[in-house]
Formats: structure tokens, sequence, C-alpha cells
């Protein structure tokens, strides 16, 4: 019994010293630098002053900016609508990807593109789609003889709100495609064909069937993009620097102009703090979900 116990203790230590240089990467380069933001979050900390503690000023100034409320109020519309055309189409590209064609692995292969090019080369070339001179969108569009003259589509309000919105769909959607897809494929064919023998039409089989089967791994899909769109800001900072007049400025990008051009980071981080119960709150679903797929 007392070499029992001394072994177990023997393999316990070489398991903390096997776990310690993970431990120490996390502390370094996570916990370390998030207590550094939340402490200084409460600072007036600038570029190139000593931070001077400051309460909850940044954060009382932060509730009554103008310019901050926009951007939450851009924030939660570009995700809302992003995270519903993802999901759609999602679902769309997976019930076409699960019918048997002739050349199916090829367009399956084809539609990952989006998702696998590097951010930077697919915003760039949609931001050559935009342009108002010299771009495509705008040269199909009168060839088709639908404009007169071109659009500026990324320096007005309305159309580059709807662009960046496009551009985020588009490279998100095979990730929801591919992840629905695998959920499809484990479906019993027996359900569909009990459902046909029973006299079920296509669309009570998918809302009866196909929807129940995949609404888990949908709303896991839906709340893992939520994170990723709630903190996209390269996309958006490509395609519009957050204009025109800030209607493009997410919160991402409101955080990015305050710490780096108006150099207030104590205030940046301030914003980083308030966004910080949302996310992990997504996070702590996100895991409840996947817990809950894999013990089905």
């Amino acid at each position: 019994m007392i070499k029992r116990y001394g072994l177990r203790r023997s393999d316990s230590r070489l398991a903390i010293i096997l776990l310690a240089p993970a431990f120490i990467y996390l502390a370094l380069l996570l916990f370390f630098p998030l207590l550094w933001g939340i402490v200084f979050s409460f600072s007036n900390k600038v570029i190139g002053a000593e931070a001077v503690f400051t309460g909850l000023s940044n954060f009382k100034n932060l509730i009554t900016n103008i310019n901050f409320l926009n951007s939450v109020k851009a924030t939660c519309l570009y995700t809302v609508f992003a995270i519903f055309f993802k999901t759609l189409f999602g679902i769309i590209m997976a019930l076409l990807l699960n019918m048997e064609f002739r050349g199916r692995s090829f367009v399956r292969a084809l539609l990952l593109i989006p998702w696998t090019l590097p951010n930077l080369v697919a915003v760039l070339n949609w931001k050559w789609i935009f342009a108002n001179q010299g771009g495509a969108l705008n040269g199909l569009l009168s060839a088709l003889g639908l404009i007169d003259e071109n659009i500026i589509w990324l320096a007005t309000a309305g159309s580059a709100f709807i662009c960046i919105i496009i551009v985020n769909v588009w490279r998100g959607v095979p990730f929801f495609g591919i992840t629905i897809l695998s959920k499809l494929q484990t479906i019993p064919l027996e359900l569909y064909e009990a459902a046909s023998i029973d006299g079920a039409s296509r669309i009570q089989k998918f809302f009866n069937i196909t929807m129940p089967s995949i609404r888990d791994i949908t709303l896991l899909s839906a709340l893992v993009s939520t994170i990723w769109t709630i903190n996209d800001f390269e996309s958006i900072w490509l395609l519009t620097g957050g204009g025109p007049n800030g209607k493009t400025a997410v919160i991402t990008v409101f955080s990015y102009t305050t710490a780096i051009q108006s150099m207030q980071i104590g205030k940046a981080l301030a914003v980083s703090v308030l966004a910080m119960p949302i996310l992990i709150l997504l996070i702590t679903q996100v895991t409840r979900l996947s817990t809950r797929s894999n013990t089905q």
C-alpha cells in the first residue's frame, strides 16, 4: 500500500513537472497581460506618460461617449446580420453538399477557399471588387447597363456597412457549412425512410428530422462565430478604416483608434474590460454545448 501511494505521489510530481511549462506559458501570454489590462483600465494611462489611478472615470466617460455608443450599436448590427446570413447560407450549403452528385469532393474543396485564404489576401481582393474606380463590381454593373456612374461602395455609410457584412459572411459560411455537414452525415437514413413511408413531405422531414438533429451544432457554430465576429478588426480596418464618419467603427476599431491614434491606453483597455463579460458568457456557452455534443 505504501509503495502504491509513493508511486502515485511520484506520478503527480512528474505530471506537475511536465505541465509546468504550459502553465508558465499561459501565465506569461494570457493571465499577466489580462491582469495588466484590467489594472490599467482604471487609470489614465497614455503612451509616453506614467499611469495615474482614476477609478471608474474611464467607464463613466465611455457610457456617455457618443462614439463608443455608436460603436456598440454598429457591433450589434454587424454581428446579428452576419451571424444570421452565415447560419442561413451555411445550412443551405451543408444540405447541398450532403446530396450525391458528380464532382462533390471537388465542390467541397472549392467552397472551403474563402475560409482558408489568408484574411489579408481575401480582404484586399474584396477591396478591389468594391473600388469605385476600376472595381470589379462597378465594372460588372456598368457592363450590364444597370448603372450610369460608379457607386462609391466603401465611402457611403449604408453601402459600406453592407460591404463589411458581405465580406464577413463570405468568409464565414464555409465554417458553418462544413460543421453542419459533418452532423448531417451522422443522421440515420432509416429516419428519412420511415418518414417517407408515413407520407411525410420534404419540408416535414427537414423540420422534424434534419433541424432537430443539427440544432446543437448550428448553435455551437453560431456562438463560436459570434465571438470571432465581435473580435473582427482586420477586415473592417482594411476595407473602410471604420468610416465613413465612424459608421463602420465597431468596438474593436474604436478601441484601436483610441489606443493608437489617440494614445489613450487606459480608455482603450476599459473598452475591452466592458466587452469581457459578454465574451466570457459566450465562451461558457460554447464549452457547455461542446460538452453536451460530445456526450451525445
